[in-house]
């Protein structure tokens, strides 16, 4: 009997891990909005991402190889699929991140956290109803625009204000526009991380998101460029580099892989809090009352969204590679 129960709590606990791994993720990436916006003071958002990129394919290559050969697979991968995978990392790498650096130097990080990530559970639910993957019932109908008002109040707490015209609102529409390459990136990744191993997946796609970023460093930096970088400039690239890359993407695809893009994508409104308290602490950002009303709201609108999705989602079996080939 003791054994049984050994055996169950094991089980549970289990269980947990990719939810721990999201939380963890979205706590690096909260405090990383504040190193970009820290970072994008001194960098190129083109630069600063290319030599972010770049950084880590040594690593990643390496830990593959041994990775595969410890485990006697083979380097073979669909031709569709590698297409899949390097036009994710081109759109990770050019049109969420250097995007989300660029777009951070004309707002704060609580508003880049809720419009460039943390808007995208939203438009990851509203996809998924335009493709009949989730049925509309009242929970999404109460949620979706719970969520949409409270990021609305959030916004508006900002130090700028929500106000057309503006600096910050210019700042806040490409941050919108990262969120919906963020649910495409987020559904198109999830079509892999259950077919592959994800050391492949993850070097395959910071190599080519780091060759689509490479023109730009070679064209915009020079010596004199990164002599006139700072201590602190060079710190935030360290921490983007290592913290919010190579340790954030790895563990957010493997708890991708056990919990599907759905419930994953609810833990995007992690990073308002997150990032509020990074904002406010590395940034001397304030966060007002109605931002605290705005995350409550936000939290309440998950909690209808993520009831719905669980419930709701289609979602077909996906048979699982052999120990020696990952050819489909």
């Amino acid at each position: 009997m003791e054994g049984i129960l050994r055996v169950m709590s094991s089980g549970r606990l289990r269980a947990i891990y990719p939810h721990l791994g999201f939380v963890l993720v979205y706590l690096l990436w909260g405090i990383n909005l504040a190193s970009l916006k820290i970072g994008g003071r001194e960098w190129d958002s083109l630069v600063f991402n290319g030599l972010r990129f770049a950084s880590m394919i040594p690593i990643l290559w390496v830990y593959t190889y041994f990775y595969y050969r410890s485990r006697s697979l083979r380097f073979q991968i669909a031709g569709r699929d590698l297409l899949l995978i390097c036009g994710l990392g081109i759109l990770n790498a050019v049109g969420m991140e250097a995007l989300l650096q660029y777009a951070l130097q004309f707002s704060n990080a609580a508003n880049g956290a809720v419009l460039g990530r943390g808007f995208m559970p939203v438009i990851t639910v509203l996809i998924a109803v335009m493709a009949r993957q989730v049925k509309i019932t009242w929970r999404i109908l109460i949620g979706i625009p719970l969520a949409l008002g409270s990021v609305i109040l959030i916004v508006s707490g900002g130090a700028e204000g929500f106000h057309l015209g503006s600096e910050t609102f210019r700042g806040d529409i490409l941050l919108l526009m990262r969120s919906f390459m963020g649910a495409i990136y987020l559904i198109g990744m999830n079509r892999l991380v259950v077919k592959y191993p994800l050391p492949i997946l993850i070097s395959l796609e910071m190599t080519a998101g780091a060759l689509s970023l490479l023109p730009f460093v070679l064209l915009r930096a020079d010596g004199a460029y990164f002599a006139a970088i700072s201590q602190t400039g060079w710190i935030s690239l360290i921490y983007t580099s290592l913290l919010a890359t190579a340790v954030g993407f790895s563990l957010h695809n493997w708890s991708l892989a056990k919990l599907g893009p759905f419930k994953a994508s609810a833990y995007g409104y992690l990073l308002p809090v997150t990032a509020a308290l990074g904002g406010f602490i590395f940034l001397g950002e304030s966060i007002s009352l109605s931002q605290y009303l705005g995350g409550v709201g936000v939290l309440a609108a998950m909690f209808f969204v993520q009831r719905d999705r669980t419930s709701s989602i289609k979602r077909a079996p996906v048979p699982a590679p052999t120990a020696t080939t990952l050819t489909k």
